[in-house]
């Protein structure tokens, strides 16, 4: 039966979404951008992160299973401010040019594009060169 962990190798803060990832094998920014989306919409994504922090056990091994999936990081190759647009390209597979549009237009007719773009750029990591 799969545990649910909070991650020490994966974490940003206390390993909660780190440990949500590698249990639904999803990347963790997917958890990392719910969590800040329940922060600002309806004030309560604070108070179950640290409901989380403080129930889910730390599990500090090797993280073998979590190897094989896709993860989402800033581009250095595709990048015009900060990587966010070339990094959402790759791992979607979509041309960066379209993200970059879409910010813009976010930002234009609903202000929050920018938002949108120092958020991701805050959450998700730059690739490692190992």
């Amino acid at each position: 039966m799969k545990k649910l962990f909070r991650s020490m190798q994966e974490k940003k803060i206390a390993g909660v979404c780190a440990g949500l990832g590698e249990y639904f094998e999803v990347d963790p920014i997917f958890f990392r951008i719910f969590f800040i989306f329940l922060l600002f919409i309806t004030g309560i994504g604070f108070l179950l992160y640290v409901i989380m922090w403080i129930l889910v056990p730390v599990h500090d091994q090797d993280k073998d299973s979590s190897q094989a999936l896709r993860r989402i990081y800033l581009s250095s190759e595709d990048c015009k401010i900060a990587g966010v647009c070339g990094g959402l390209g790759v791992f979607f597979e979509v041309d960066p040019v379209f993200y970059r549009i879409a910010f813009i237009v976010f930002t234009l007719f609903f202000g929050v594009g920018i938002l949108g773009y120092i958020i991701l750029w805050l959450v998700i990591p730059r690739k490692r060169d190992i």
